[in-house]
């Protein structure tokens, strides 16, 4: 029994092989992904200190997995190393906001350019179902709703634009922005139906074909967020 505990509960078959075992790296993955859940849902506040030893304990895992975590988190932009406290969720001002702002713009604008070039007629499809959606949590005041579908507006698009290396780079910068930006989801004067008309326009220059007005309306989204995102800011 002991030995079956050690290597993961690996029982001898009849035909004489054992079962596969988990692979070491898919521990890792897995206190990854659990560490970045609690980071981007807001269980770990910016600038909460996260230890190896106590990751581990609290995981049941050893101090591998943990460190090993934790490092991934750091190349995503999620975690930072500090002087004294050796790592911590990443925190920041006005300055760090308006900077990740200004490189998914940049990313922003290539994605949908590309997606208004190469976006299906079943990618439009879908994209119109989600807006439906979003205009019913828009039309019931749900704001953790409205957040979740435009993320995923935006996450169909990357998808749409068939550029993985390019969806890679935004979705790390949109992760970051949403951990600086938690306390937003508390903030007045978020207008749901401004963005509801901004992805409209959009979709209909991707359905188009025309990357140029695809552009333009992207351009108006991203600065309508910046606006929004600085107000709130100064609010706190």
């Amino acid at each position: 029994m002991q030995n079956e505990q050690a290597y993961g509960g690996a029982e001898l078959e009849a035909s004489g092989h054992f079962e596969p075992l988990t692979r070491p790296e898919a521990l890792t993955e897995m206190v990854t992904e659990r560490l970045r859940n609690a980071i981007l849902t807001g269980l770990l506040a910016p600038g909460t200190h996260l230890s190896v030893p106590e990751i581990a304990r609290q995981l049941g895992v050893s101090r591998t997995p943990a460190r090993e975590g934790l490092i991934a988190l750091e190349r995503e932009g999620l975690v930072e190393p500090r002087a004294k406290t050796g790592v911590a969720v990443i925190a920041g001002g006005t300055p760090d906001i308006l900077d990740l702002l200004d490189i998914r713009e940049g990313l922003e604008i290539m994605t949908v350019r590309r997606a208004a070039e190469r976006m299906d007629a079943e990618g439009v499809a879908r994209l119109r179902t989600l807006f439906a959606q979003h205009q019913a949590v828009v039309e019931n005041g749900d704001l953790a709703a409205h957040v979740e579908l435009d993320a995923a507006f935006h996450g169909m698009i990357r998808d749409g634009a068939g550029n993985m290396r390019l969806a890679r780079q935004l979705v790390q910068i949109d992760q970051q922005l949403r951990v600086l930006n938690s306390r937003l989801s508390r903030s007045s004067g978020w207008s749901g139906r401004a963005v509801l008309r901004d992805h409209k326009a959009i979709i209909d220059a991707i359905e188009a074909g025309n990357p140029d007005a695809a552009e333009r309306h992207m351009r108006a989204h991203i600065e309508r967020t910046r606006a929004f995102q600085l107000r709130s800011v100064a609010q706190d």
